[in-house]
């Protein structure tokens, strides 16, 4: 018959196995969460190495702790997503064109027209509804909101008037 009931002690092998186990799931389910707790098996091995004598329940309530503090160590130490970059705007088109002087190709009214921006057109928004201008007009993208282009009308100079635009407000 097959005695299936759990060792009285468990050996640093026992958690070395446990590490290798946690270890393949990692390669199997990429996602850099089994790997934390693999290592805090194979620490606990270590440390059985050392003080052999540490009871089962010690064992488990250490490799628990490890494994919490590895994981919320390796999650703020090692974010494989946020990768520095030259171009921040790459996949941001819209905001490339904040600062930039476009043309209105529809009226301004209510808020709302449409701009040419390069060789395509954009939807625009300006804070002020109150606002009219004609098409033709020359504006300034001082925003992104919602996927529209905050625009801010410009004066004589090519400068948009002071106090004007989103961060007026």
């Amino acid at each position: 018959m097959i005695d299936l009931t759990l060792p009285e002690t468990l050996l640093f092998w026992h958690w070395w196995i446990l590490a290798g186990v946690f270890l393949v799931l990692e390669l199997v389910a990429p996602g850099v969460f089994f790997l934390w707790i693999g290592l805090a098996a194979g620490v606990t091995g270590l440390i059985l190495m050392v003080v052999p004598a540490l009871p089962w329940e010690l064992q488990a309530l250490l490799f628990a702790g490890l494994a919490l503090g590895a994981t919320v160590a390796g999650r703020r130490l090692w974010r494989p997503g946020r990768v520095a970059t030259d171009h921040p705007l790459l996949n941001r088109r819209a905001h490339r064109h904040v600062g930039q002087v476009v043309t209105l190709t529809q009226p301004l009214r209510d808020g709302r027209a449409r701009v040419r921006v390069g060789d395509s057109e954009w939807s625009a928004v300006a804070d002020d509804v109150s606002l009219m201008l004609p098409a033709g007009t020359s504006v300034r993208v001082a925003a992104v909101r919602d996927g529209n282009l905050v625009v801010i009308p410009l004066v004589a100079g090519g400068e948009a008037p002071q106090g004007t635009g989103p961060a007026a407000s």
